[in-house]
């Protein structure tokens, strides 16, 4: 699992793929800036973007509301730098911090509209993002006596 901190969701947009036989596939591309605190962290994200599809959870800072994207494809990124403001006023010190420019591609399913307005309350916000491997869900694995009844 990999955690960023400070993360902002820069632009989001639907667009549309070819599949492998043309039929078209609904998307949604979202762009994120995430702060990079170290080396591990590029590489750990390198190797979640080799690895295929994960999964991406992003979280307000002030409120702790969470919004998860289940299965998203990391593009190639870029490491940047930007120059950061720490303080008010007369007191305003600047610092260099590096940040991935990260854009995120997710199918869209059925209630693509709502994926679009739900990621709005994240727009332009910190966030905390955390990036996980993906994991196909089990609908209601059997229970034990499930279990053991079909083995007598």
């Amino acid at each position: 699992m990999l955690v960023f901190d400070r993360a902002i969701l820069k632009r989001y947009w639907p667009a549309d793929d070819k599949g492998e036989e043309g039929e078209i596939i609904r998307t949604v591309v979202v762009q994120i800036d995430a702060e990079v605190d170290n080396s591990r962290q590029v590489g750990e994200l390198f190797n979640n973007m080799v690895r295929g599809l994960v999964r991406v959870t992003l979280e307000d800072n002030l409120t702790g509301d969470q919004y998860t994207l289940p299965a998203v494809t990391i593009k190639p990124f870029s490491i940047k730098q930007k120059k950061v403001k720490l303080g008010q006023g007369d007191d305003v010190d600047v610092v260099k911090s590096e940040f991935a420019g990260l854009t995120l591609t997710s199918k869209l399913g059925q209630d693509g509209g709502t994926i679009l307005s739900d990621l709005y309350r994240y727009f332009n916000i910190e966030l905390q993002m955390t990036v996980e491997e993906f994991r196909l869900t089990v609908p209601n694995p059997p229970s034990s006596t499930e279990q053991e009844e079909k083995e007598s």
